[in-house]
């Protein structure tokens, strides 16, 4: 008897609590709905003066020098137009299916929205406010996927010059040891220097010799040699 009532106490309270969730998400709508309502007139302003500013970097990318700062601004222009245009979809989804819409949108990870929006026009026949969905929608996307690639042009030619100008770096380090040692030095087949030393004296000798220059001392072995090989390429 007391698991009976403690299961059914169970089943009350999951009940409860859905239909709390519902309840929260309802008012969240209408809420969200009544507020976006309230600040439209503002946030449309902000839309216009973040659309004028993507277009201006859109022009400004013209310039490879200053491609870097209109990549990333491209970028977080169209995350705040896009988040006003979410909004503005949230509404319209709302305002002509309700909650079934809303819903549908939210099972679409949020970005069901702008679908659902737009399909919501086409029903109502509100065919050109459709299409200005589109043309935003297809706007936001295309100008993010530009910005992405702006910065990744720009990142790929900076990497590219850092590496030529390590490059040049050991190129000339090579070659001044080269220049010290004595021995030639050939940037595309890269360098080898190669020294002998009188293990007597120290004095540097050929590796074919025989009696060291220096001290006379006769190289029964083969001289030591130092070897340092370096390869560019």
């Amino acid at each position: 008897m007391k698991e009976k009532i403690k299961d059914i106490g169970y089943g009350v309270l999951g009940i409860g609590l859905i239909v709390l969730i519902i309840g929260a998400f309802a008012l969240l709508v209408i809420g969200g709905a009544k507020l976006f309502e309230t600040f439209y007139p503002v946030l449309e302003k902000i839309s216009t003066f973040v659309w004028g500013i993507v277009w201006l970097l859109l022009f400004l990318s013209l310039a490879p020098r200053l491609r870097k700062f209109t990549g990333n601004g491209i970028i977080i222009g169209t995350y705040v137009g896009g988040a006003i245009f979410w909004l503005l979809s949230f509404y319209v989804t709302y305002s002509l299916w309700g909650f079934l819409g809303i819903i549908i949108g939210v099972l679409f990870l949020g970005l069901g929205v702008f679908f659902t929006a737009i399909l919501a026009l086409i029903f109502n026949g509100q065919f050109m406010g459709a299409l200005g969905f589109v043309f935003i929608l297809a706007q936001i996307y295309l100008f993010r996927m530009f910005g992405l690639w702006i910065l990744t042009k720009y990142r790929s030619k900076e990497i590219k010059s850092e590496v030529f100008q390590e490059n040049t770096k050991e190129e000339e380090t090579l070659q001044l040891r080269n220049e010290v040692s004595g021995n030639s030095y050939d940037p595309e087949k890269g360098s080898s220097l190669t020294s002998s030393f009188c293990p007597n004296c120290g004095n540097k000798i050929e590796e074919s010799a025989v009696f060291c220059t220096q001290c006379g001392n006769k190289l029964l072995d083969k001289p030591k040699t130092k070897k340092i090989t370096k390869k560019i390429g």
